[in-house]
């Protein structure tokens, strides 16, 4: 099948994945990463050129049969500056400046809001305001003037900077990461941008996995909110959004004062690894044929929370 030059766009990069690649590839063999099902039964050798890709996901359409490859280089250049900081800085345990610090939050807000699980959790949740306005809107049509006269009672008057025209809404539903991403970037950037962080280093045969939704927001307290308000929000102080750097490597954003770099023991490492397989959507990465039946352990949650809770996409 014919695909248009960028059409292949990653919304897992190659350049990311490549860290993962088993170490016992043999010679003169292109090399390869391990990709899982989720529940662990069946696994298979991937080249990251070849896998977590969607053809023009992030292409935007100008209307006039021209494709905006905006969206598609810009998150191929924060890929690239990434790459660099994860070889230069990253791999030596070496302090990030101000600039490379920003590139890493950038690059983890990226990798939480770009992929097809957050896309179509946007697309369902404006899908619904799109909905409820095209039924007000029928409504609305099919009323006599007498009861449309009478719906601005109904519905008190709203400041007019807080109205989302309607054109806005139907894009948001139908095409949610070319018009969504860029605004959530703005928002997510600085505020990820305001909590510690620290890079857990993995030590001698342990190793981090990662997956197809890799960046997780997780709140070991959320359990004790009231159940309407469960949700990893990042001004909660028990949040932390984890993201795995490489098999080696893991970065949390925290609330906790927690920064700089900490070598952890491997209990430590199984149970990141179990958040993040059971966050994965459908596959987790391994940079060999192996899982550890911990990952797989649904635990017991606290209070009254069912594991389902804990899961929600998006929250």
């Amino acid at each position: 099948m014919f695909v248009a030059k960028h059409g292949k766009q990653h919304y897992i990069p190659k350049c990311y994945l490549k860290a993962w690649c088993d170490p016992a590839t043999p010679p003169r063999q292109d090399p390869y990463i391990w990709v899982l099902t989720k529940d662990g039964a069946q696994s298979r050798r991937k080249s990251p050129d070849n896998v977590f890709h969607e053809t023009d996901m992030y292409t935007i359409d100008s209307g006039d049969g021209a494709r905006n490859l905006l969206l598609e280089h810009g998150l191929s250049q924060l890929e690239h500056e990434f790459a660099q900081l994860r070889r230069d800085k990253l791999d030596g345990c070496r302090s990030l400046d101000v600039d490379e610090h920003l590139y890493l939050v950038a690059f983890a807000a990226a990798m939480y809001l770009r992929t097809p699980v957050q896309r179509d959790h946007q697309a369902a949740q404006w899908g619904a305001v799109l909905q409820l306005a095209d039924e007000m809107m029928a409504v609305a049509k099919a009323a006599t003037p007498e009861e449309r006269a009478s719906f601005p009672s109904a519905f008190p008057p709203s400041d007019p900077k807080d109205r989302i025209p309607y054109e806005d809404v139907k894009a948001a539903a139908e095409r949610p990461m070319q018009t969504l991403f860029l605004p959530q970037m703005r928002t997510l950037v600085p505020m990820l941008a305001e909590l510690d962080y620290v890079i857990l280093l993995a030590s001698g045969e342990d190793r981090f996995i990662t997956s197809d939704f890799p960046c997780v927001w997780f709140d070991s307290e959320a359990h004790l909110r009231p159940e309407w308000d469960r949700g990893a929000g990042l001004l909660y102080p028990g949040i932390e959004v984890t993201l795995p750097l490489s098999p080696q490597q893991m970065v949390i954003f925290n609330r906790k004062g927690t920064n700089g770099y900490v070598s952890v023991p491997g209990d430590i490492v199984d149970d990141l690894n179990r958040r993040t397989r059971f966050h994965c959507h459908e596959f987790f990465v391994n940079s060999k044929n192996s899982t550890r039946p911990v990952w797989f352990d649904l635990g017991r949650p606290p209070g009254d929370v069912a594991i389902e809770d804990e899961l929600e996409p998006g929250a």
